[in-house]
């Protein structure tokens, strides 16, 4: 059996393998940098370093994965920003010395240029999502260049048909409609980090004017329920008139569309999905979404598609990040409970009464922070390690001391925002107490027996 490369690994292959042509190993400023492939890829930075962070995203999968292939290493490709040559642990990772093996990493390079690497698809379903990994179309694993529905997909994912005049496009990107329901109704059922919304051209030829969209399933798509936002605000303003000339205000309310592709085969709706096209027709789902259920499902997945570049993808992306990390959070209840909890414990700090002793400033939060994502945010960059010590943050222990515990890195610093806050154990958060954290790690040679007795 060959082996297996995890989703994230394999959308970094298909991202190096396009790129290939145009990394020349003679020209240095032809590489892509650890973070310039967080951009390419929207990647969010969840490690200490850039590519301690790429690692954790696709990185170490696909080296593995190559080298149990004995494949070049394709990894080679990215380099640090600063030392133009790929991080230490690289090298490391084959054997190498950073310093003396830099003609052993540009001829792996050259290798890996001319390699037949092979079809991509399989690679994406090698692996199934774990607990802690997003399924289908979370912020990592995007497939902008998936062919078939069936690369998107996640054994549980569901579709939900829409009739429409035309499909996702440039000209209107967002899911507009009439009644306030709908959007109640998507909000209750639609999950983003796995569902999708399908469109279905309608029969009307004054709604749906382009024949050869007419009865035709035309696009899939990724929305992001919430708020209802005024569709004037999503829309081109020329678009929008058009609307308001033609339709009056037919589609008032929208929600943001986050990534879409077109069915290139324009399928008929009656013909691959009758029941789901039929309900639309019933008078109180008009204007509405259905399921599309069983086998009218399953004829879904391999349908042929193209991505859909949309003018305010980016923007809804990043509207939606905290939506993304508020349903991560929900969706573990250890987890939850233990940043809700660290919360409270920095509320109950914020504007306490000072030391009779001395003047102690009063501790201070940002204005607009919310607490349980920063936190969340801190618990994922320190890949759920205490800050102090470096050990595991278990959420499902009963013993106190080892519990997690919000500090401040800089304890003469009174704020808790983002750039002096870090989760540690309460023992070590007790043992650091007011000191530093050069304090701390001295105190911890000390205990462990590392640090030598003065003579």
């Amino acid at each position: 059996m060959p082996a297996t490369l995890d989703p994230e690994g394999a959308r970094l292959l298909e991202y190096l393998v396009r790129i290939a042509p145009r990394v020349d190993p003679a020209n240095l400023t032809t590489f892509p940098t650890y973070s310039g492939v967080h951009e390419a890829l929207g990647l969010e930075m969840i490690g200490r370093t850039w590519g301690d962070s790429l690692d954790r995203q696709g990185m170490s999968s696909l080296a593995m994965w190559a080298n149990e292939m004995s494949y070049p290493s394709i990894t080679g490709f990215i380099i640090d920003s600063e030392k133009r040559q790929p991080a230490d642990g690289y090298f490391k990772f084959y054997g190498k010395d950073p310093d003396a093996d830099g003609a052993w990493w540009l001829s792996e390079v050259a290798q890996a240029k001319l390699h037949s690497w092979p079809h991509l698809t399989w690679a994406t379903k090698a692996a199934a999502p774990t607990k802690n990994q997003p399924e289908a179309h979370g912020r990592y694993s995007l497939h902008q260049n998936a062919q078939t529905v069936v690369e998107l997909v996640a054994e549980n994912s569901r579709f939900f048909l829409k009739s429409e005049w035309g499909p996702i496009s440039s000209r209107w990107p967002a899911l507009s409609f009439s009644k306030r329901s709908v959007g109640d109704y998507l909000n209750r059922e639609y999950n983003p980090a796995r569902d999708f919304i399908v469109y279905a051209g309608t029969g009307n030829p004054e709604r749906t004017k382009e024949a050869e969209f007419r009865k035709r399933l035309l696009s899939i798509l990724i929305t992001e329920p919430g708020q209802p936002i005024p569709t004037e605000d999503l829309v081109p303003w020329e678009s929008w008139q058009a609307a308001l000339t033609e339709h009056d205000k037919a589609w008032p309310h929208s929600f943001g569309v986050r990534a879409a592709w077109s069915l290139t085969d324009l399928p008929g709706a009656g013909e691959l999905t009758p029941k789901a096209y039929r309900s639309l027709g019933i008078r109180s789902n008009w204007g509405g979404v259905v399921e599309i259920l069983g086998a009218e499902r399953t004829a879904l997945l391999p349908l042929r598609i193209e991505w859909v570049e949309l003018p305010n993808r980016g923007v809804v992306q990043t509207a939606s990040a905290g939506r993304d990390r508020l349903r991560d959070i929900k969706a573990d209840p250890s987890l939850n409970s233990a940043l809700t909890r660290m919360a409270l414990l920095i509320q109950a700090r914020l504007g306490g009464p000072r030391s009779v002793r001395r003047e102690v400033p009063g501790r201070t939060l940002p204005v607009g922070t919310n607490l349980v994502a920063l936190l969340h945010k801190k618990w994922i960059e320190q890949n759920q390690r205490c800050a102090l010590c470096d050990q595991l943050v278990r959420l499902d222990t009963e013993k106190k001391l080892l519990q997690c515990s919000p500090d401040r890195k800089d304890s003469k610093n009174p704020s808790y925002g983002d750039d002096n806050l870090q989760i540690t154990h309460l023992a070590c958060n007790l043992a650091k107490n007011d000191g530093t954290t050069e304090d701390f790690e001295e105190w911890l040679e000390l205990v462990s027996g590392e640090l030598g007795q003065p003579e």
